[in-house]
């Protein structure tokens, strides 16, 4: 597939997305204000799906009306049943990951699969992510990518990532290096942090230097440990330059964030760097850690 191809498809799925939210807007969400939600009650009872949906999330939060599961579960089930995709979704993954409930794949496998056939792209991902996993049904690769592939069209970051992945490794479908850097690449255009540091790892095979530690920094942000620590490792790479400073300094963020590697690496290589180098160095991590507050858990954790 050409970029040219995905960037029509982003822009026709866009638009469409766009037209829906604004005629959905945000009804299906529990009302800040009292009186909005004595409406919200009254719709829902007159069967009005939107507002089913608006009503178990109340329930759901504990907005307006003492928290009830169960409350939310049945108003959710009510929506779903009259063909309401954001309520079949949301009800799958609630039988998906059980929440509040046993974990039941087969009731997720349903409503999953009826959100995803009606377009819903956070229910084709976790469709995808259910043949993956096998999941309420026999492992399909595959029908993984096929469902992943609906969803990164219309711009599911981790869709995009997933399919970029079963395209590198030949997964269900035709192996396509090419393809899959696209895929990667849009998932990384999307802060999708596992993507970021794959791209990296391409850039940095080539090497194509200024691309690679661009992509490892975007990942490290998201705190990706593996990220710092093959970026410290990037700056000792003399093809583009050794520079024993920034490998120092990057060494010592990874084992910060609890790459024990990173950690012993920056007390190796401190021995090679002057006592004014180093503290330099250290006065440069702390910085970037101070500025990355939001960079403090390894995000290359798979769902579930």
């Amino acid at each position: 597939m050409t970029k040219t191809v995905i960037a029509a498809l982003f822009l026709y799925t866009a638009v469409n997305l766009a037209v829906a939210q604004q005629q959905q807007g945000k009804s299906d969400v529990c009302p800040s204000e009292a009186k909005d939600f004595t409406a919200i009650q009254q719709r829902a009872d007159a069967n009005d799906p939107t507002a089913q949906a608006a009503l178990a999330s109340c329930y759901d939060m504990g907005m307006h009306v003492k928290p009830d599961g169960k409350e939310s579960i049945g108003w959710l089930t009510k929506a779903a049943n009259q063909g309401y995709a954001p309520a079949e979704y949301e009800l799958g993954r609630i039988y998906l990951y059980g929440r509040g409930i046993e974990a039941d794949y087969s009731q997720a496998l349903l409503w999953e699969r009826k959100a995803a056939e009606q377009g819903d792209p956070r229910a084709q991902r976790d469709l995808a992510f259910m043949y993956e996993r096998g999941f309420g049904v026999p492992a399909d690769p595959a029908q993984a990518a096929e469902w992943n592939r609906k969803a990164a069209t219309q711009g599911n970051a981790e869709a995009q990532f997933h399919l970029a992945k079963a395209l590198d490794e030949g997964a269900g479908v035709r192996k396509d290096p090419d393809e899959a850097r696209e895929w990667y690449g849009e998932a990384a255009a999307r802060e999708q942090p596992t993507a970021q540091l794959e791209l990296a790892r391409k850039f940095a095979r080539v090497p194509a230097c200024a691309e690679a530690i661009h992509w490892y920094k975007e990942a490290a942000s998201h705190g990706v440990s593996a990220a710092m620590y093959e970026l410290a490792n990037f700056y000792l790479n003399t093809k583009c330059g050794a520079d024993r400073n920034r490998a120092f300094i990057w060494f010592t963020i990874s084992g910060r964030f609890g790459a024990k590697e990173g950690k012993a690496e920056a007390e190796r290589l401190a021995r090679t760097l002057t006592p004014a180098q180093r503290k330099s160095a250290n006065l440069i991590a702390e910085r970037w850690i101070k500025e990355h507050p939001g960079a403090d858990k390894d995000e290359e954790k798979e769902e579930l």
